[in-house]
């Protein structure tokens, strides 16, 4: 088959898992608590992503020291766009501070959540889009130069790919339902992300010659670090945000990260 219509299939296929898997949050009336549960899931996800997929995957690329010292860029970079760019101290410090009210107020479904609570779950679902992001473009690019160079490889990637872009998405789409935005607008942002993998991946077919010279690992490492950042930084504190002892939202954590794992073993861990 020709390498451009193989790459269409595969980028039709994607956006559709990754539809399904963003919608799954946002079609059924979920709780607070079920919300917070379900972010508990994504944190696994993205730390698992992290440290069995992204930075393994950097360090066989490149020098070690230098992609973790990207990992760490990676981190230092999006906390700088979240705790400082698209957000003020005061108005941070003002979220924690009515963290009882914001408790209270999530227990009866968070139906009418004061700014700071909402203000706190919208930076963390813009956190975990542009780290999500990222990762989607490295995919992407990578999915365009093996499918038109090598077409065994591409299918191992594009199967890598389709095993965890549904759980991405989830993950996504959960941060959106905390942050109370509409079904429309979710959906749209679902559907937006979900077009960045075959958007890369079309993009990256003039630049294969270029790409060829380019440190591969380099974008990996930088993806790690945002992951490492939203997983442990915003994820976490949310999933267990209204669990008095911790012991679900740890669990669903664990669940992730297993998750993750058997993804990585099925889909040859091949990134």
């Amino acid at each position: 088959m020709d390498p451009l219509a193989t790459l269409a299939i595969y980028s039709i296929v994607i956006v559709i898992i990754s539809l399904v898997g963003g919608s799954l949050p946002l079609v059924y009336s979920w709780s607070s608590k079920q919300l917070h549960l379900f972010t508990g899931l994504s944190a696994g996800f993205f730390i698992a992503a992290a440290f069995l997929i992204l930075i393994p995957s950097s360090v066989e690329l490149m020098d070690a020291h230098e992609a973790l010292a990207l990992v760490m860029v990676g981190l230092i970079a999006i906390l700088l766009i979240e705790r400082v760019i698209l957000t003020h101290h005061h108005t941070h410090h003002h979220a924690h501070s009515h963290d009882h009210e914001c408790d209270h107020e999530c227990e009866h479904g968070c139906e009418h959540e004061d700014d700071g609570c909402e203000h706190v779950h919208t930076l963390t679902s813009a956190a975990a889009f542009a780290g999500l992001a990222v990762h989607g473009i490295m995919d992407g690019f990578a999915l365009g130069v093996a499918a038109m160079m090598e077409a065994e490889i591409g299918a191992i990637l594009f199967t890598a790919i389709i095993a965890h872009k549904g759980i991405e998405v989830l993950a996504l789409a959960t941060t959106f339902k905390l942050a109370d935005f509409s079904t429309k607008r979710s959906m749209g942002l679902v559907a937006a992300f979900s077009l960045l993998v075959p958007a890369a991946a079309f993009a990256a077919i003039p630049f294969i010659d270029l790409m060829e010279s380019i440190e591969l690992g380099f974008p990996l490492a930088l993806a790690a670090g945002t992951f490492l950042y939203v997983g442990i930084c915003d994820l976490l504190p949310e999933a267990f945000h209204l669990e008095k002892r911790g012991y679900r939202a740890f669990l669903m954590v664990v669940l992730g990260i297993v998750l993750m794992y058997i993804i990585t073993q099925v889909a040859g861990h091949i990134h």
